[in-house]
């Protein structure tokens, strides 16, 4: 697999993450669509952490007060 493969992959997963469908369906839709066979789970991992990074940093401000006043 390329970079340029993962970083497709990373794309994909970006703009289908807030999709009403699967995490690991619409990469599994990926890979199917850039006809890649041979994707390592740890890249997989990878795109997950990344988008879980992302959400994290968008919504820090939320979550720290959902965190500081759980019952607010």
């Amino acid at each position: 697999m390329s970079i340029l493969e993962a970083a497709a992959l990373g794309l994909f997963q970006g703009l289908a993450e807030f999709l009403p469908i699967s995490s690991s369906g619409h990469l599994t839709l990926g890979q199917m669509f850039f006809n890649l066979n041979d994707v390592p789970m740890t890249l997989d991992i990878l795109l997950h952490l990344g988008t879980l990074i992302a959400v994290f940093v968008v919504y820090w401000k939320k979550i720290f007060r959902m965190i500081a006043h759980p019952i607010a």
